[in-house]
């Protein structure tokens, strides 16, 4: 399971009902964003979790692509080794590795402390050991760390590009549904942060359609 940083924005967007079309290079997908108020005894047994204050450039962009290329996460691609310093110099962004009993780093976490709550910006797996149980340990580790903390709520958005089982992953550890929308961005394979090959289940659309070229 994935989760990527996105603020709700103030504005209600007043849409008609039917089908838009975006311009090629764009890439659409449905967001819904989730709140915990409170926390789910007896979640999973939470993996070990180490915090990482000065994350090394080089393999926080290494690890970060491994684990968001398959769905389209570039923020670590755009940003330089300067920029990641200042990111995690601000004590507000927390990073964290999971780790199994083997000490074996399977997943990393970020979270941003704002005033009373939590975002949850950036949750995800190693492709190589998803499927194995580890998704709701790594939450389970995250979200203790996070209630330690005594905020009002915890929160993240859903995306469609994530696979379909994960409104009900994340119901299950302890967060409800309270908002809807979308996002549009240039598609990362286009402008270049991320391989063409990237994500395949995405489509890559890059040349305008004209229905009288066809």
């Amino acid at each position: 399971m994935l989760v990527t940083e996105g603020r709700l924005p103030d504005e209600n967007t007043n849409l008609t009902v039917g089908y838009r079309r975006v311009p090629a290079g764009k890439i659409v997908n449905a967001v819904t964003w989730m709140e915990a108020l409170a926390p789910v005894p007896d979640l999973a047994r939470p993996l070990t979790m180490t915090r990482i204050t000065k994350p090394d450039s080089a393999s926080y962009r290494t690890i970060f692509l491994e684990i968001g290329a398959p769905w389209l996460w570039d923020r670590a691609a755009e940003m330089s080794d300067a920029e990641i310093a200042t990111h995690f110099a601000d004590p507000r962004q927390h990073l964290y590795h999971g780790h199994d009993e083997s000490g074996a780093h399977v997943g990393m976490v970020e979270f941003l402390v704002a005033d009373d709550e939590i975002e949850i910006t950036y949750f995800g797996l190693f492709p190589s050991v998803t499927g194995r149980g580890f998704g709701k340990r790594l939450m389970a580790g995250a979200l203790d760390l996070a209630w330690r903390l005594k905020p009002s709520r915890i929160w993240l958005h859903t995306s469609s590009f994530d696979h379909h089982s994960v409104i009900g992953f994340y119901r299950a550890c302890g967060f409800e549904p309270f908002a809807t929308g979308f996002e549009i961005a240039d598609d990362p394979r286009i402008k270049g942060t991320l391989p063409r090959d990237a994500a395949p289940q995405i489509p890559l659309i890059e040349t305008e359609w004209c229905p009288h070229a066809r």
